[in-house]
């Protein structure tokens, strides 16, 4: 009796310990190997076909879209499940218009699931779909940019292979309008690889990622419509720049020439730089420059407004004479320190630079913004480039005084500079992106606006705005005066050390300004390459801009 119960304790034993392993066995299986194990058999009847999912939207300040994303169709193939591929080529090449031979060699060459970019629309999409070819389907997807997109240097473009972003906002925020969800079209499979009836083709997104999500912007469109819409018919080369002083917030920006996010190949080889955003690149700024030169003056005392000055026409610079833009017209006479800036006299602001000397205008030079890109953290933006007080002799700060030289500039930063004027002396930073939204509105990230600080005495911004006045009214700025609510600005016409083909000295032309003259709304800056007079080239276009866009409100 005693070894009957030993031996059922002995089995207890060994069925208990058999029972206990055969439950961490499952245990493991289900819980810990079972995702993988389910996705390897799922991987073993699924079929399934990477397709361009919908990036986020960049969007203006009132949500309007600047891509203006559109609709197409490819068609999905499986290879595994077509019946003929001559027959199928044959079909898919009369409905499509595509090239027969071109199909059928796809399809022989490609053992796996595939997609056969043809960008259909829908009606071929359609009746493609109506035919129920085994093994084929056509699916929407998305034409990231539309006839009527805006903006292109400020929203890049993306990769057409894979849909990631490579330049502008697409690439710098391309985790973010990408999202982390790849997906799919998908086929449930039989062991034979073909179709299980009533599954069907499915679109999957796969893993625990992110979707797509928005990105909005400071632009309105309103206004970057307006600004490129003048451009296109003004301006073969340049940039233009729309900001709101207050708050640093860019309004529009533009460049020319422009580019198609559609077409990239046809500009690879161009040699007018399509892809270059010359809003945030860098240029001589010419007598643009002569404001941060009066800001200094004024500061340290050297001149006041009133003060009266001799412009015969030109100065002498150690042996060196250096010409007012109008030296053929004689000498200038009698004006005030106003009036250099309304003429542009060089004489006049050169003698005063002098005076003042170069680390003074280098340190107010820094302080306004020159020689560092703006934080408005852009890939592509240039520094620009303003030399060191030290290396200047007498003749190069002559040059620097009037915007020549060494120095150089970029449009974003000049609109800078006018809104630190505009702001009574406080420098606000710009700003492009407002924040980062889901398609469902929720705000992810908010970005907030610079909170600005002084650099310039309230009394000396409010002198250099009556010179800028002075500019548009009786200076060298009245093709850019505006009729309604006026406007003020300063012109710029910058020697480049280039010429044309017949000889002729090129310039940069420059007109830099704001309006109305109450409660300035818009800073505006006009630059065109090659542009020769800031005067007679820019300053209209400024006009034409400052109009249009005070006539929406």
């Amino acid at each position: 009796m005693v070894f009957h119960l030993s031996r059922i304790s002995k089995m207890c034993v060994f069925f208990g310990f058999f029972t206990v392993l055969l439950l961490g066995r499952l245990f493991f299986l289900q819980l810990i190997e079972g995702p993988k194990l389910t996705l390897e058999s799922l991987s073993s009847r699924v079929q399934e076909v990477p397709v361009d999912i919908a990036r986020g939207e960049i969007l203006d300040r009132n949500q309007v879209p600047l891509t203006n994303t559109a609709q197409h169709f490819s068609i999905v193939i499986f290879p595994d499940q077509l019946k003929s591929s001559a027959q199928i080529a044959q079909q898919l090449a009369a409905i499509s218009g595509k090239d027969e031979m071109k199909i059928m060699s796809l399809l022989q060459s490609n053992q796996r699931p595939f997609k056969l970019k043809t960008d259909l629309d829908a009606v071929t999409a359609q009746k493609i779909n109506h035919l129920k070819l085994p093994g084929v389907l056509a699916v929407a997807e998305k034409v990231r940019y539309g006839f009527t997109s805006l903006g292109a240097h400020i929203v890049g473009y993306t990769n057409m292979a894979d849909n990631k972003g490579v330049s502008g906002l697409e690439a710098m925020y391309d985790d973010v309008l990408r999202g982390s969800q790849p997906e799919y079209v998908a086929a449930m499979v039989d062991a034979t690889q073909q179709l299980i009836p009533g599954l069907g083709y499915k679109k999957l997104r796969i893993g625990e990622g992110t979707g797509p999500s928005h990105v909005v912007l400071t632009i309105d469109t309103r206004i970057q419509k307006i600004v490129e819409a003048i451009m296109d018919k003004q301006i073969e080369k340049g940039a233009v720049v729309v900001m709101r002083p207050s708050t640093g917030e860019i309004l529009a920006m533009a460049s020319r020439p422009n580019f198609d996010a559609n077409n990239l190949d046809s500009y690879l080889t161009s040699s007018t730089a399509p892809f270059m955003n010359r809003a945030l690149a860098a240029y001589q700024p010419g007598s643009v420059f002569k404001l941060v030169l009066a800001a200094a003056a004024l500061e340290n005392k050297v001149v006041k407004p009133q003060d009266v000055f001799f412009d015969p026409g030109y100065v002498d610079v150690n042996n060196i004479r250096i010409k007012g833009w109008d030296f053929e017209k004689g000498p200038r006479g009698k004006i005030s320190f106003t009036d250099a800036i309304a003429y542009s006299s060089n004489p006049v602001i050169i003698n005063v630079g002098l005076k003042l000397g170069a680390e003074e205008l280098i340190t107010y030079a820094k302080r306004l913004g020159f020689g560092t890109r703006t934080k408005l953290h852009f890939d592509g933006e240039a520094d620009g480039n303003l030399p060191a007080a030290e290396a200047l002799y007498p003749g190069d700060l002559a040059n620097l005084s009037i915007g020549q030289g060494f120095l150089e500039a970029t449009p974003l930063q000049v609109a800078s500079l006018i809104g630190t004027i505009v702001n009574d002396g406080i420098k606000v930073g710009p700003s492009l992106v407002s924040r980062f939204v889901t398609p469902e509105g929720t705000v992810i990230k908010n970005f907030p606006l610079s909170r600005g600080a002084r650099v310039l005495d309230k009394q000396t911004a409010v002198q250099l705005r009556a010179m800028m006045t002075a500019v548009t009214q009786y200076g060298t700025g009245q093709e850019a005066y505006v009729e309604k609510g006026g406007s003020a600005g300063k012109t710029g016409s910058a020697e480049t050390g280039h010429y044309d083909k017949s000889g002729k000295s090129l310039s940069h032309a420059w007109f830099a300004g704001y309006a109305p003259l109450d409660n300035p709304a818009y800073v505006i800056v006009v630059f065109v390459e090659d542009g020769m007079s800031g005067g007679d080239v820019a300053a209209p276009i400024f006009r034409e801009i400052a109009e249009a866009v005070l006539a929406i409100n």
